[in-house]
Formats: C-alpha cells, sequence, structure tokens
C-alpha cells in the first residue's frame, strides 16, 4: 500500500512539473512588453522631471516678484509738488526743494532681477539672468475710488525694464474682478516678470514644449495712490 502511495505521489509531481515551456514562455513574453513599454515610461518620466525644473523656476520667479512687490508696497511711485499732489510718474527719482526722493518703478523693476540673479559669491542658489531681448519686468499701479472707477500709472502705460511689450497678465479687468462692490477706496500695486523658459533636459520628444514664457506675478497695496474718499 505504501508503494503504490509512493507511486501515485511520484507521478503527479511530474506531470505538474511538465509546464516548464509555459514558464518559459511566460518569461519571454514579459521581457517584449518590457521592451515596448520601456521607451514610453523613460519619455513620460522625463517629460515630469522637465515640468518639475519648469515649475521650480516658476517658484523662483514668482518670489522675487513677492520680495519686490513687499519692498515698494510702502513707496511711493508719484512725483509730488510743493503742496504733496500728484505731479508726475516717479520712474528713477526725484528732487525737490533740495531733497532728493528715492525712484520708485526702475528700483522696483531691478530689485526682482537682482532677486532673480544675485552677485553674492556666496549665494550658490541657481540664478536666473532675464533676457533683455525676450524676457521683462512689468510695474504698474492702480488708484481705485469707491466707485470701482481704476486710474492706472505711470500715466504713460505700465513701465517696462526692457521695454518688450509683453502683454501683462495684470490688467484692469484683473483688478476689477477682485473688486468688492461697495469696497473702500484702494491703491494697488502689480510686480510682474516674464521669463522665458529654456528646457533644461532639451530632449527630442519635448521639442513641442518649445521656450514657453512664464509670467509671475504679485499684487499688494499700496497706501500711497489710494485716492482721498
Amino acid at each position: 500500500m505504501r508503494n503504490l502511495l509512493q507511486k501515485i505521489f511520484s507521478f503527479s509531481k511530474r506531470t505538474n512539473s511538465r509546464p516548464g515551456k509555459k514558464k518559459n514562455k511566460s518569461k519571454g513574453q514579459s521581457l517584449v512588453e518590457l521592451t515596448l513599454t520601456l521607451p514610453l515610461i523613460l519619455m513620460l518620466f522625463s517629460g515630469m522631471v522637465e515640468f518639475g525644473f519648469m515649475l521650480n523656476y516658476y517658484l523662483s520667479l514668482l518670489d522675487a516678484t513677492r520680495y519686490a512687490a513687499r519692498e515698494y508696497s510702502g513707496g511711493d511711485p508719484w512725483i509730488r509738488d510743493a503742496n504733496n499732489n500728484y505731479n508726475g510718474d516717479n520712474i528713477s527719482g526725484y528732487t525737490l526743494n533740495g531733497q532728493s526722493y528715492p525712484g520708485f518703478y526702475s528700483p522696483a523693476a531691478s530689485t526682482v532681477y537682482a532677486e532673480l540673479a544675485p552677485k553674492d559669491i556666496n549665494d550658490t542658489t541657481r540664478k536666473i539672468t532675464l533676457n533683455p531681448a525676450t524676457d521683462d519686468v512689468i510695474i504698474s499701479v492702480y488708484s481705485i475710488d469707491q466707485n470701482g472707477n481704476i486710474t492706472d500709472y505711470p500715466t504713460a502705460g505700465p513701465y517696462h525694464l526692457y521695454g518688450n511689450q509683453h502683454s501683462p497678465a495684470v490688467t484692469d479687468a484683473t483688478i476689477q474682478s477682485g473688486l468688492v462692490s461697495g469696497g473702500p477706496c484702494e491703491g494697488i500695486l502689480s510686480v510682474e516678470v516674464d521669463y522665458t523658459y529654456h528646457q533644461v533636459l532639451n530632449l527630442p520628444w519635448m521639442a513641442w514644449l518649445g521656450s514657453p514664457v512664464l509670467p509671475a506675478y504679485t499684487i499688494m497695496p499700496n497706501q500711497a495712490v489710494e485716492p482721498q474718499c
């Protein structure tokens, strides 16, 4: 009886061990599938890495506009006359009654540039250098009365560091959409930087992305241009 059972079990083991060819076939099939899908997976992964670089650049641009907006939210974008009334746009500073007053628009734009590419040799963070031919920094100020009417400054239009005339991301419509009906008079400062992003990996299958312009901006109150309501 014992011998009979041993023969039965040994036979079942031999029959179960036969599908060796199927196992080898399964390995070969997996290898083919991996060969077909690996290039696609690598392309998707490299695309995620490239978009990660682009997002990192955008956050650096945003930080620079925030710093400049905080720095100049208490500044005066107007040239004042002897009676403290508006007498022009304070682009780079002026002198009144022998006293010098600091500039507003030009220094604010230069602050954005300096934050992106600090000259400190001890600063090891990534530096973003703006290209005067393609990039720009745009500074605008808005004076809003109690009826929601908006007056833009500088009077000649938004200040451009390089004059590339990029269309500002912040417009009167942008400001108007954020106003509360019946709200108080307000003064608003807008600091924007437009940077042409050049791909870091520069891979051929990402050529469709090109060199997109990344607009980053910050809006902050500016009490100096609040109208008297």
